[in-house]
């Protein structure tokens, strides 16, 4: 997944550049969406680590209960559960 945003995001980055030195639109647009597209296989990437950038106090109100009706905060919370029951 890394190699395939390298692939899509340098190219990207320099058709950017291109297109904004020679004013030429249409290539602008065509590396914006390129640059997007990077960016967006970027956040897929490191979803996974959601639960370990997060502010650990997130998950909890002031009670310790979740109050969340997001559901990746109930899995996340779900999951640090689990991790702490099995130690």
């Amino acid at each position: 997944m890394k190699q395939l945003q390298a692939i899509i995001g340098i190219p990207s980055a320099i058709l950017l550049l291109l297109g904004l030195y020679f004013s030429y639109q249409p290539l602008l647009y065509i590396a914006l969406a390129g640059c997007f597209a990077a960016l967006v296989i970027r956040q897929v990437r490191l979803h996974k680590y959601s639960y370990m950038l997060g502010h650990p106090d997130r998950r909890y109100d002031e009670s310790g209960y979740d109050a969340s009706a997001d559901p990746l905060d109930q899995a996340e919370t779900y999951a640090a559960e689990e991790e702490e029951r099995e130690k």
